[in-house]
Parts: C-alpha cells; structure tokens; sequence
C-alpha cells in the first residue's frame, strides 16, 4: 500500500472532531458522499420504474444490504416485517482502534438502517398498525442492546421523511446512532434537569394550562412545546420520570406507535406531503451520567419537527430559529385535524 492509498483509508474511517471555540463536535465520514439515492440506484441497475428492481430495502433485496442485526419475527424462516441492519455509509466505527482524546479520532459507535417495510411503503400511514408496533418493539430492543456496551455514551433512533428531511431514499426507513459523546443536544437538557428537577413536569403543566396538549394515549402526552422551531413541531412525552426507551413497558411502546401515527396523519391533513424529522432525546447510558437523581427526573421525549420551511442562515449561524405560527395555534389546528 502506498502512502497515498494509507492516507486515503484513513480519511475513509468516520472520525470525530471539536470545534476549538464552541466545542461543538462534528463528525467527518467521507464515504457518505458516496450515498445514492433512489435515481442513483435505478440508473446504476439499468431498472424500469418498478422499485422491486433496485431498491436494497424491498424485500427479496436483502442480498444488497449487510446481514440482519435484528428482525421482525426473529424466526429467518419466515417473511419478515421488519429488520434493522447496519448502514453502508455510516458515521461512526464499531470497534475503533485509536481511543482516547486526540484529535481527529476514531469516532466509535453504532449507526444502523430499521427498514420498516418490506414493501415500497413512502409513508408510516401505508403501514398497518400492528406492523408498526413491532417496528417499535424492535427499536427498543437494539436501544438496549446498545445500552449494554460499555464503549457508548449515548443513543438515539431517528427519522428522516423526505428529501427535505435528509432522507436519499423513498423505502420508509429511520436510523439507531449510539455514539461515545454525549451531543450538546442532551448536555443542554442536562443542564436544564440539574438546575431544576422539574424541568419536565413544570413543561407538561404548562402545555396543559396554555392549551397546547394535542393527543394522549396511555401515560404519554403529545404536545406542541412553547417555542417551536417549526409550525406544527409536536413532542411525545412520558408523563413520569422515565431515562431510558429501552427500559419503558411494551404499554408505552404502543402507545408511541400510536400517537405517531396520529400526529403524522393530522399533519399530512394540514400540510398534504409535508417532510420531517423526528429523533429520540433520552439520558446518557449510567456510564457517562454522573448524577443518578439527574436520571431520576429525566423524561425520555420524542421531537417531531416538520420541515415547512427552510433552516437558512440566520438559523445556522444562531442556533435560533424563527417560525410563522405560535404554540398555541399548532396546537388548536393540530387537535382541529384530528379524525
């Protein structure tokens, strides 16, 4: 191998680095470039329109995708439902041999693909219902799994739906990352929990009284929060302490299968076609978190944002953002599109 080529393999290996004034970290994955998207695809295949043709996540494709991590029903015999396998273009290392904090490192962890079809399905409303739940299920259970490694600091699942949300490809699918950081994300909530333990309740009084409580299944609240980012901006909540998803009872695992369907159809009633994210904030594995009262009051959440309008370059540069309807108003149209 030349030196060249060395020099190129190691650029190749997701690493991580900080921001020296803000310390905010950024991970370099060079082979993400190489993600294709659906086109791509197609036109690399030489297919006709039919997805079945090209798509890696449609069933009868699993050869075009690594092994299954995870699957819906676990029996290999049998069709499956839904599978979790790692992504070909990941952010981060399973096992990486530079540790420590020089920098750029390694950036280890996990990132993995949750197809949750095994059809062409573009959206969480052509999945049946009971479908969905096992795509929960079997969220929660690679969560836990990668609560047991010692290596990783965090976890989260998320979703990107459209191409303004990121997503390059149409399968419906989102993500589980665990890395070994905990993101300024969490670190900001952790503040907030440290400095009051009743960040989380005081949050749900208050959406209560101001009217901003859009549904309720189980013990979980959906609710517009008092400074969206976007309209519409919906959060799934516990209504008690609870740090970790991997550790809620199948009853709550039900009712977030539930209450994003919910939510997503009464915004596809408001803004037909509209794009999102959403993403799971929870605590830190024990290992990174110090403060075992600070997991005590913790809430794991679920942030729902809809992409109507751009993130430009006072929201980049800021860290602020700037949206065209206040929380109580999402609210009342998000109730108001309820069936």
């Amino acid at each position: 191998m030349t030196d060249d080529q060395h020099d190129h393999g190691r650029r190749a290996i997701p690493r991580i680095c900080h921001d020296p004034v803000s310390g905010r970290p950024v991970f370099v994955a060079p082979q993400r470039g190489d993600k294709p998207d659906d086109r791509a695809l197609a036109a690399r295949l030489g297919s006709s329109g039919d997805p079945q043709e090209w798509c890696p996540f449609c069933a009868g494709n699993e050869s075009r995708t690594p092994p299954d991590l995870a699957r819906v029903p676990a029996d290999p015999t049998v069709p499956w439902r839904a599978r979790i396998v790692p992504n070909t273009f990941p952010i981060t290392v399973p096992f990486p041999r530079q540790r420590g904090v020089e920098e750029p490192r390694e950036a280890g962890g996990i990132h993995d693909v949750v197809i949750e079809s095994p059809q062409h399905d573009r959206s969480i409303l052509d999945i049946d219902a009971d479908a969905w739940h096992d795509v929960w299920s079997l969220c929660r259970q690679r969560l836990a799994m990668a609560a047991s490694l010692n290596s990783l600091g965090w976890a989260t699942v998320f979703k990107n739906s459209g191409p303004k949300a990121g997503a390059s490809l149409e399968h419906i699918h989102s993500q589980i990352v665990g890395i070994d950081v905990v993101p300024p994300a969490i670190d900001a909530e952790l503040i907030a929990v440290r400095r009051d333990a009743t960040t989380f309740p005081r949050l749900l009084e208050s959406a209560r009284r101001d009217g901003r409580v859009v549904a309720e299944r189980s013990d979980l609240v959906a609710l517009v929060p008092p400074a969206p980012r976007q309209p519409y901006e919906t959060w799934i909540m516990t209504t008690c302490p609870e740090p970790y998803f991997h550790t809620t009872s199948p009853a709550r695992v039900a009712a977030v299968a539930e209450l994003t369907r919910d939510i997503v159809a009464r915004l596809e009633r408001l803004a037909p076609g509209c794009h999102y994210n959403w993403w799971l904030h929870q605590a830190p594995f024990p290992r990174s978190l110090a403060d075992e009262w600070v997991a005590a009051s913790w809430h794991w959440h679920f942030e729902i944002v809809p992409r109507l309008s751009e993130f430009a370059g006072f929201e980049i540069g800021t860290g602020c953002h700037i949206t065209t309807r206040s929380a109580e108003e999402s609210a009342r149209m998000l109730r108001d599109a309820g069936c």
